[in-house]
């Protein structure tokens, strides 16, 4: 989205005169950041003087919001290895104080805990971390 002069602005004239008369901002520019269908968020570009964006500085926008995307996608996608890392850890940790205060298996432990889970409609994770940390006592 590209509005080279908010003073001739017609898709949005209120949010354009909002702006004008509380910004020095008079040309705008918004690149979506998504990847493979997932919306990221927006990189947007701000000037002070109308029709300041060119189509070669439009192009160049979207260039960098291309690696932005990309560098976005990839840093949340390790904050989500990370939580699954963690979260599989402290459901292991969970597992093995069912089993020592029951004397059951792995597998019964689990299926504990996955009832348990289930029948409260709380996340295994958050079970497991409640039970970890002395909150659930099973």
């Amino acid at each position: 989205m590209r509005i080279d002069d908010l003073a001739d602005e017609s898709r949005w004239p209120r949010f354009a005169l909002a702006i004008i008369e509380q910004t020095p901002v008079r040309a705008a520019m918004a690149i979506q950041l998504f990847t493979n269908g997932e919306e990221l968020g927006a990189l947007n570009l701000y000037s002070e003087t109308p029709n300041s964006f060119s189509d070669d500085l439009e192009d160049l926008a979207h260039q960098l919001s291309t690696h932005a995307a990309i560098a976005l996608s990839g840093s949340r996608r390790g904050q989500q290895f990370r939580s699954a890392l963690a979260s599989r850890d402290t459901i292991g940790q969970a597992k093995g104080i069912i089993m020592e205060r029951f004397g059951i298996d792995a597998v019964a432990a689990f299926q504990l805990l996955r009832r348990l889970s289930q029948e409260s409609n709380t996340a295994l994770a958050v079970i497991a971390e409640q039970l970890v940390s002395g909150v659930h006592n099973p």
